[in-house]
């Protein structure tokens, strides 16, 4: 059973508010006097599923935790698990990740995802874990908000992909055509690429549609972060025309 580490008031508060199911809660007597510190504690009792509260001092708390102010709570919880044919299933517009490296890439990326309708996230080997704290922070509580599978080997999703109604789109610096010439309107997997390096050759050979941002000024490429905000937005776009 893998457990990660939430910390600060308003992370534990969305975790709470999205049914993740809590080991533990650590807190300082000052916050659990608090009107937040009730409101935790009053939602955690309703949960048939969690675990127990502990009170302890603020410095012993300070002192495991990653962030320099958690503000006086902590929060364990448990890593939700999902099977790659499940995300699939009965979707109809997913987001694959290949190798993203930045934290704060990755929980922004799942943020806008989230913000953008997108129904699952599939991330595959050798990107950062979404359950880091630095993601975690960048996520603003999004990634108890979509199903999202990790450390997924290539060949794995490219076999179920095959077998899919999906079409792949991928960005590529390369490609012909731009974002915008796209009507987005079959099922669809938007692929993003590592930061420094793109997505694998195997993804681009599978694709149906290879697409890239115009970049007018003298610039090689965009933050993988915004670059994926520009597209998922334009898909949204078509989507509601």
């Amino acid at each position: 059973m893998g457990l990660f580490v939430l910390e600060g008031y308003r992370i534990v508060e969305e975790a709470l508010k999205s049914d993740v199911i809590f080991d533990s809660i650590y807190m300082t007597p000052e916050f659990y006097e608090s009107k937040e510190g009730e409101w935790i504690h009053t939602e955690f009792e309703k949960r048939f599923d969690s675990g127990p509260i502990f009170l302890i001092r603020e410095s012993i708390l300070n002192s495991i935790a990653d962030t320099r102010t958690p503000q006086g709570i902590i929060g364990v919880v448990q890593e939700r698990k999902y099977e790659l044919a499940d995300v699939f299933a009965g979707k109809d517009f997913l987001l694959l990740l290949d190798r993203i490296q930045d934290p704060g890439n990755m929980g922004t990326i799942i943020r806008t995802a989230v913000a953008a309708g997108v129904d699952g996230i599939i991330i595959l080997r050798g990107s950062v874990d979404i359950y880091n704290l630095k993601v975690l922070r960048s996520t603003m509580g999004a990634v108890f908000k979509i199903p999202l599978i990790q450390e997924v080997e290539l060949e794995d999703f490219l076999r179920l992909y095959k077998k899919s109604e999906y079409k792949l789109i991928s960005t590529d610096l390369s490609a012909e055509k731009y974002y915008y010439q796209l009507e987005y309107r079959e099922p669809l997997i938007l692929a993003i690429g590592n930061e420094a390096n793109g997505l694998e050759e195997e993804i681009l050979k599978n694709s149906d549609y290879r697409i890239k941002i115009p970049l007018l000024g003298d610039i090689e490429s965009l933050n993988a972060a915004i670059a994926t905000g520009i597209i998922l937005y334009r898909i949204v776009e078509k989507r509601l025309q």
